[in-house]
């Protein structure tokens, strides 16, 4: 663990703002890992990881919450059910939409390459109290909202 020496609140935001960027530098490389492991690309495999956590998709909204152009999220689309990991279904609404979902059978393998890691954090989480661990998710959650924010305010 790295040692918190603040002698301010500046110092103490600057260091918070520094593991935020090992956190997210961390997850590039492990993500990165997971997915050559796949077979895959990693934009292939955020785009996965972003259809299990919000569900089926249209391409637009995909392409929308991924930040990429239309052109590039079907080509990506088409790589992810050329290797099997998702398909394309008629919108139940909808027949002239369609939305892209996982094959979950397929993704059963990113969920063992993440295992020891998952496994490795649940451990890390026993030293520390709820009201700690409360806060660590609100915290967490809030700087994603916020990096969402971001990515929509500069892809526009």
């Amino acid at each position: 663990m790295i040692m918190i020496v603040a002698n301010s609140r500046d110092e103490l935001v600057d260091q918070v703002l520094a593991a935020g960027r090992r956190l997210a530098a961390a997850a590039v490389a492990l993500h990165s890992a997971v997915a050559d492991k796949q077979g895959l690309s990693p934009v292939e495999e955020k785009a996965l990881e972003l259809l299990e956590n919000s569900g089926a998709l249209t391409p637009g909204e995909l392409s929308r919450r991924c930040g990429l152009a239309p052109a590039s999220i079907t080509g990506l689309i088409n790589r992810l059910e050329e290797k099997g990991f998702a398909r394309r279904n008629p919108h139940p609404q909808d027949r002239r939409r369609l939305l892209v979902e996982v094959r979950r059978d397929r993704r059963q393998g990113a969920d063992i390459l993440l295992k020891d890691y998952l496994d490795s954090v649940a451990e890390l989480c026993a030293d520390y109290d709820d009201t700690t661990l409360r806060a660590i998710v609100e915290f967490t959650d809030e700087v994603a909202r916020r990096q969402r924010e971001a990515a929509d305010k500069l892809a526009r």
